[in-house]
């Protein structure tokens, strides 16, 4: 079938934007420590342990049932799970771009302002840094605008199976089920064709049936990394807003949110609604649980697709009155394309997450990595590690390890301590003497110290804090003694110039 010159140019653009956005993330080229846990979930799975972090230990510390058991299917096809992570990251990344473009469609956008949609996405940079991070980030965003574009367009299965996934793909994907199980509702209402009660069914089944076998296996009916990262009350909402703004001065704009927002509610289409709503209750979602610790704005990238699709057919009512003037509308149309694909043109500007991103790429995940390494072919058999942060340590050390933020651990994640809310998003809950009493073999403090030189093991503490927020977390290590008292001072050369640093449990108080 032969293509008409405006569907080659369509075709050919969104080909391109797919070309742009392969280079951005692999400008980005990063990895998240976080994505480590889900590997070691799958890993541990795979080895017959279970869904489980530590063999033995059953506590919910991933967030993503639906990517951690594809990627134990993968790792049980042979494939290495870290390249099996990142690659399945960049592909649904890719994918998120057409369907992107055909929700903005399903929104009322005409073809060649649709693009606009996709190019928001290709220019972003958070997107590109968190595609192939190993994490579900991508695998979330896409299944949202699938979600909503095959319900816009009323394929009835099909929507209602991406829902499903979407709810288990992330805890916010039950948001997907909520809205888009209202617009069946109200479908089921106006047309006699098809009744909502088996799309609810369908979209809702595994959800359930995945929430039973969290209470029979882990006990509890919530993930225990939603313990470990809440409890802050209105601070906790008052940090995730400050989130949302910060997202808004390097990315859309503020104004310019508020200002599609409205415009999106105030339209007469309905599927223009439903995508605002879905839009800014993911937003809601964000502020409630107070955003995110980790740079490059993750958890604002959740609607972003919506908003994307929102943009697209704004710029199409726009451009309408010069549809007669055809040049003057054609060139409007790609002045505002580009305006808001410079918005989106990484790094941000304004704030410090991409200098965060930097250091976590260059300096953090190949650091903690090493480390791993090292632990897994220095440590004694049966020895274990409390250390923050988990991901990268536990995965290559291949030992128990002991997760001071209480991620995977169910003590310290209920914790209602004082002033949370107010410190660093998802790094606030600790019990440093309780870390004591379980006497881990080795103690990484500082966020995992490296140095050029070795420490002073005379000094108190041994490993100095310049970080308050980790000092905030750390500090009642030293409420007593008996840090002092079972633990001796230790460093040893990773490689030339580096040192790590850490407290070792005294060969008397060692189990037998």
């Amino acid at each position: 079938m032969v293509q008409s010159p405006v569907n080659r140019l369509i075709t050919g653009t969104l080909v391109a934007l797919i070309v742009l956005h392969i280079l951005h993330v692999l400008h980005y080229n990063f990895i998240s420590d976080d994505a480590f846990i889900s590997l070691r979930y799958a890993a541990n799975l795979l080895a017959g342990h279970g869904l489980v972090f530590n063999p033995g230990e059953h506590v919910e510390g991933f967030t993503s049932p639906l990517w951690t058991l594809l990627l134990a299917g993968l790792g049980a096809c042979g494939f290495d799970l870290l390249e099996a992570a990142r690659a399945l990251g960049l592909l649904c990344s890719v994918l998120t771009l057409p369907t992107t473009y055909w929700l903005a469609r399903q929104c009322g956008a005409t073809p060649p302002t649709a693009l606009i949609a996709p190019a928001l996405l290709a220019f972003n940079g958070s997107f590109a840094c968190w595609a192939a991070s190993g994490m579900e980030t991508a695998l979330f965003v896409g299944l949202i605008a699938a979600a909503f574009a095959t319900a816009l367009a009323g394929s009835y299965w099909a929507s209602a199976s991406l829902t499903a996934a979407a709810t288990l793909a992330r805890p916010e994907g039950l948001l997907v089920l909520l809205v888009l199980g209202c617009h069946q509702l109200v479908r089921a209402k106006r047309s006699e064709e098809r009744s909502w009660l088996p799309w609810l069914l369908v979209g809702g089944g595994p959800y359930a049936l995945f929430l039973g076998f969290r209470r029979w296996y882990y006990g509890d009916w919530l993930p225990n990394t939603y313990y470990a990262k809440t409890g802050g009350g209105w601070a906790q909402i008052q940090r995730g807003l400050d989130y949302l703004r910060d997202y808004a001065a390097d990315h859309e704009g503020l104004l310019l949110l508020v200002g599609l927002a409205l415009f999106a509610l105030l339209r007469r289409p309905a599927e223009m609604r439903l995508v605002a709503v879905g839009w800014l209750l993911f937003w809601l979602a964000v502020a409630w649980l107070g955003g995110d610790g980790l740079p490059m704005y993750r958890f604002a990238l959740t609607p972003l697709p919506l908003f994307a699709a929102l943009a697209a057919a704004f710029v199409s009512d726009l451009v309408q009155p010069f549809l007669a003037a055809r040049k003057s509308g054609v060139a409007l149309a790609v002045v505002l394309g580009c305006v808001w694909s410079y918005t989106h043109w990484s790094p941000p500007r304004l704030k410090s997450h991409y200098s965060a991103y930097q250091f976590q790429q260059q300096v953090e995940i190949p650091r903690w990595t090493q480390v791993g390494q090292w632990f897994a072919a220095s440590a004694p058999a049966g020895a274990s590690i409390a250390v923050v942060p988990i991901g990268a340590v536990a995965y290559y050390s291949k030992l128990e390890v002991r997760d001071m933020l209480g991620l995977t651990d169910r003590h310290i994640a209920r914790r209602n301590l004082s002033g949370l809310g107010r410190g660093w998003a998802g790094h606030e809950k600790h019990d440093g003497q309780y870390v004591l009493r379980r006497q881990p073999t080795y103690l990484l403090l500082g966020n995992v110290d490296v140095t050029e030189q070795p420490r002073d093991p005379r000094k108190r503490p041994f490993i100095p804090y310049d970080n308050p927020h980790i000092w905030a977390r750390e500090q009642d290590l030293f409420a007593t003694e008996l840090i002092f008292e079972r633990y001796q001072p230790r460093s040893v050369q990773l490689a030339p110039g580096q040192y790590l640093n850490f407290y070792e449990l005294k060969p008397e108080f060692r189990q037998p």
